[in-house]
């Protein structure tokens, strides 16, 4: 059985997105979801909220056509504000990358960190629907059977949505951004 997870990509996500990431054979990170201004794609808690700004974009706009207003600006900025040993993992993004590419670059950073070896897909790559169908059509797109999700899926998702596909949801904790522990704590 192969086990798909799919998500939005957020910018130094807590555990848990790490935590799916660890359980799956294949992740997709859903690029071409439209970006929700005031969601969480680009801010965090560190544990105090902290907002990596973005240039100015239409409420239409997908998260892959989204960019940094001044990311080497706001780089600085987060360690000065936060205290956090977290360099290494900032050094990675760029002011000409998209937004999800530069989210997708930490989240290999971060795993790498964490021994975690499970294969990266952007959505935008893959023909899909939206919403389940188009879950859907990613899991097939990558030969799953299982589709895996966090327990806020619950509220969301059934198995009788997925037919075939196995539906599984992970259990996990509900706490600040993964680099609030990281360097502090053994993961």
């Amino acid at each position: 059985m192969t086990r798909i997870g799919v998500m939005q990509p957020y910018l130094f996500p807590y555990r848990g997105y790490f935590d799916l990431i660890r359980s799956v054979d294949k992740f997709v990170i859903y690029d071409d979801a439209q970006y929700i201004k005031g969601g969480w794609v680009n801010r965090n808690l560190f544990p105090k909220p902290f907002t990596f700004r973005l240039e100015k974009h239409s409420a239409f706009t997908a998260i892959n056509e989204c960019y940094f207003k001044d990311i080497e600006k706001d780089k600085k900025d987060f360690l000065r504000k936060t205290q956090l040993p977290a360099g290494k993992y900032l050094e990675p993004m760029r002011q000409s990358y998209t937004l999800s590419y530069n989210i997708a670059l930490t989240l290999v950073t971060v795993c790498e960190y964490m021994g975690i070896h499970t294969p990266f897909y952007f959505s935008s790559e893959l023909r899909h629907k939206k919403s389940v169908e188009g879950v859907i059509d990613m899991v097939k797109a990558l030969d799953g059977d299982v589709y895996v999700n966090l327990p806020g899926g619950k509220k969301l998702y059934t198995q009788n949505m997925f037919g075939k596909i196995k539906l599984e949801f992970i259990e996990t904790k509900v706490e600040p951004s993964i680099l609030c522990f990281m360097e502090r704590n053994s993961l």
